[in-house]
């Protein structure tokens, strides 16, 4: 019996309904979605590390045999994803209320709601 896969490539920062979805969808066509999650150097665009991207992603498909998230250094935020001929290759659509979810949106909120501003270094070791 072959198992079929999904493959799902993003940066998740942060991982919100809109990736949540686009997993869902997979899962209803795939025995198992991989999850590739671009590591990259934090910034404010890029808030989150991989492990805590990999933790949010944990948090609402926890069944490691059904998704699993890997992680894809891209340390410069500039790695760009290509497919080969349409053979095998399929586009995500969502309802529109979801495809207007926007990530940049949800980090400005959090920025707002902590009243402060992205830090490079939140904690940093005190001598």
């Amino acid at each position: 019996m072959h198992m079929k896969t999904g493959v799902f490539v993003g940066r998740f920062q942060p991982f919100h309904d809109g990736h949540k979805k686009c997993i869902e969808k997979i899962l209803e066509d795939c025995d198992k979605c991989i999850v590739l999650s671009r590591d990259t150097q934090r910034s404010e665009k890029n808030p989150f590390e991989f492990e805590k991207c990999k933790a949010m992603i944990r948090s609402q498909f926890p069944d490691e045999s059904q998704v699993s998230v890997m992680r894809i250094d891209d340390p410069d935020s500039k790695l760009s994803v290509y497919i080969g001929r349409d053979v095998g290759y399929e586009l995500i659509q969502l309802d529109e209320k979801t495809e207007a979810i926007s990530a940049t949106d949800i980090r400005k909120k959090l920025y707002a709601g902590a009243d402060k501003e992205f830090k490079e270094n939140p904690h940093p070791l005190e001598q």
